[in-house]
């Protein structure tokens, strides 16, 4: 069939319509004219797959990257920076139109990425086999569980990344090392070790850290020849970039058991360091470890962090809770703006972070409880007038909403990475009296379909 693409989904497909029928095709763009092919036909709507362009659309750009729709990383590399950004402020004014039953809602214009490319500050390159038993080092291609794609470049952390990838693809090959492989049932290991290379970077400070993942069960003289591959590694060059620690982690996944993670240090210090740098001046330094969550583009986040304050500054506010708060990033910068700030995080190891930032920054009007939110907050004796909650992809449970809601703070502020959810839950918080003042969206992942935003409600 024959399709126009008007529209693009929030997943990364474009929409077009066939005998009354929405149609989503992955590859496409808004301005295409596509010759399709079903894959999957409901009574509403229907799935295909691109067959060829029959008219390519003026957005429709050459990808920078050789892998771009193959690995998946980047959805929209194929489509202009400026069309990405109307196509993702649209999302967020579709998601709380549609969803949340909102009518004109007030959302401001998307905050652009400066640098769309190398703006990562950490990346997970997967071990395995490219289909067949060749080695590989690189992505999970998408449908393809277990199939890795053998990447030699990539435009989303840094150059020198890149170099970290390739001297460790370059050193495992010559050393023999085996990616894991999994069973006929596609469920159990049956050999190999290696499991993933993290690299992670400080783009305030040039500090990187890398972290090479294996099961248990490696060679006996695994450790000396990790020790081997630092060296080599820390012989690469970098203007702006050096490697300051080298990890070798090992999962331990057990049926019925909480899986963990060992680590040894074969270089450099425990850390890697990070800054960040608010428009208003409010800078904190970070010690970040292997295992711990931090935003990963950094100099997006700080822009973020900036509209967050922003509600915040001058506003009276005498307690703020942060909920989910994570290694504590937004309360530590809230903390300079409030009288006092209680941040809460289910995440034991996450507050242990977020408890000596705060020790780092000679901040210490925060405190911290573990624990899950809802429950915690039951303990809680002290009223905020203002709630920032930051919450997974999945949004807020009723239950959740009920427990905050229960707090009758003046504003909540709601940092969300899911339109859908946030429409969702907002429209639940007005049964509570709260009403949305406004929307700021955030591009946190050029050349993705994901959106950031922040939100203000107030009671």
């Amino acid at each position: 069939m024959d399709l126009d693409i008007d529209a693009m989904a929030f997943g990364g497909s474009g929409i077009g319509r066939y005998e009354g029928m929405t149609v989503f095709v992955e590859g496409t763009v808004p301005g295409d004219k596509v010759q399709a092919s079903f894959t999957r036909i409901k009574k509403k709507f229907g799935e295909a797959k691109l067959v060829k362009i029959i008219k390519t659309s003026p957005d429709r750009v050459t990808a920078r990257c050789p892998y771009s729709g193959v690995c998946g990383g980047c959805h929209f590399q194929y489509l202009k920076y400026e069309k990405q950004l109307e196509i993702k402020h649209q999302h967020t004014i579709d998601a709380l139109e549609r969803i949340g039953k909102f009518a004109n809602p007030p959302v401001a214009e998307i905050i652009a990425c400066d640098d769309p490319f190398y703006y990562r500050n950490k990346m997970e390159f997967s071990f395995g086999y490219d289909g067949g038993m060749n080695f590989a080092l690189g992505f999970h291609i998408p449908g393809r569980r277990f199939d890795i794609l053998d990447v030699k470049e990539c435009y989303l952390e840094s150059e020198f990344s890149v170099k970290i990838l390739n001297k460790t693809r370059e050193f495992a090959l010559a050393k023999k090392w085996l990616p894991r492989k999994y069973g006929p049932d596609d469920s159990s290991e049956i050999s190999g070790f290696l499991k993933s290379l993290f690299v992670r970077e400080g783009k305030r400070t040039g500090e990187v850290m890398v972290n090479v993942l294996t099961s248990v069960q490696v060679p006996e003289n695994f450790k000396k020849e990790m020790e081997e591959l630092a060296n080599e590694l820390l012989k690469l060059e970098d203007k702006k970039m050096k490697i300051v620690s080298i990890y070798w982690s090992r999962k331990i996944a057990k049926r019925g058991q909480v899986t963990k993670i060992e680590e040894d240090l074969i270089y450099g210090k425990a850390t890697f360091e990070e800054k960040m740098i608010l428009a208003n001046g409010d800078e904190l330094t970070f010690e970040i470890l292997p295992q711990a969550f931090f935003q990963v583009n950094t100099l997006q986040a700080e822009k973020l962090y900036m509209e967050v304050v922003k509600l915040v500054e001058d506003g009276g506010h005498k307690i703020a809770f942060d909920l989910f708060c994570g290694t504590g990033t937004i309360g530590l910068f809230l903390a300079k703006h409030v009288e006092n700030v209680i941040g809460v995080e289910v995440n034991p190891d996450s507050v242990k972070m977020a408890l000596e930032n705060a020790r780092k920054n000679k901040i210490f009007n925060i405190d911290f409880f573990t624990g899950d939110v809802a429950d915690v907050l039951k303990k809680i004796k002290q009223t905020p007038s203002l709630v920032l909650v930051d919450p997974p992809r999945a949004g807020l449970s009723q239950k959740m909403i009920e427990r905050m809601a229960d707090l009758k703070a003046r504003k909540i502020i709601y940092v969300s990475c899911n339109p859908a959810t946030l429409a969702r839950d907002c429209e639940y918080l007005g049964k509570f009296g709260y009403k949305i003042k406004s929307v700021q969206p955030v591009d946190m992942f050029p050349h993705s379909y994901h959106v950031e935003n922040v939100c203000l409600l107030e009671r």
